[in-house]
């Protein structure tokens, strides 16, 4: 691996093991988690070498499918996760039945560990241009819904849980990321004593999602949305909350 894959890996492993605690009573599998980090970091270090993370996401994806990189990369993939599959998979249904929400299959799971990665590489490719302001909680890069809000010095941001980018929703001022709504006294936030993580509510439009609200927590992108899923303990707490409005 090079350098900087080591060094990211450290930084992953470090993040995960200090703030795991989060998750209260949460469980992921460490090793698993490590195992797929250190692939899709190499397969991105390898992406960013050849210069192929930039661009839309799906004219890349198109891009490494015609010039057979894709179908290389995914052999490649399943053989670093310990899988062996034969060499007459068709990549191209592989890669159709994933991005239909097809997982009962190996191969389709290989296929997510790959499409992240570039996915990854492509929004980190854009977050080098700045971070970008934009409301909503679907993330321009891949599409996918992010329930992950972050407190940063300078905004509130929300963080894509399958590519990791960034964007800010608000300078100033919790808002809801589905209807906009901005009044402090109807948006809710349900959090322990040291308020590190929250599950925020929307009393405007009823919605909910998390929030990294430590600004001192620090950790990789990727790990946000892994992290902010032990604020779903505060979950009960909403819930009686709205019992006793009723």
């Amino acid at each position: 691996m090079s350098g900087q894959v080591n060094e990211r890996l450290e930084e992953f492993k470090t993040a995960l093991d200090k703030y795991l605690h989060l998750l209260k009573g949460g469980s992921i599998d460490r090793e698993k988690s490590i195992n797929v980090e250190r692939v899709e970091l190499k397969i991105m270090d390898e992406l960013r070498a050849n210069n192929a993370c930039r661009g839309e996401l799906q004219s890349v994806i198109d891009g490494l499918l015609s010039s057979g990189w894709l179908g290389e990369a995914f052999h490649r993939v399943a053989e670093m996760v310990g899988l062996s599959l034969t060499r007459d998979v068709d990549v191209r249904i592989v890669l159709r039945e994933f991005l239909a929400g097809n997982m009962e299959r190996e191969e389709t799971t290989i296929m997510a560990i790959l499409v992240q990665a570039i996915a990854r590489c492509v929004a980190e490719e854009r977050l080098n241009e700045g971070v970008e302001d934009r409301t909503g909680p679907i993330c321009p890069v891949c599409g996918a819904e992010s329930k992950t809000m972050v407190v940063r010095d300078y905004g509130y941001h929300m963080v894509c849980p399958f590519c990791s980018y960034e964007w800010r929703i608000s300078k100033d001022r919790v808002i809801c990321p589905y209807c906009g709504n901005s009044d402090p006294v109807s948006i809710g936030v349900f959090t322990d004593k040291k308020r590190r993580i929250g599950l925020l509510v929307c009393q405007e439009c009823g919605e909910t999602w998390r929030a990294i609200l430590d600004r001192g927590i620090r950790a990789p992108r990727i790990l946000l949305p892994v992290l902010s899923m032990g604020a779903e303990a505060f979950r009960k707490f909403l819930h009686e909350d709205m019992a006793r409005r009723k």
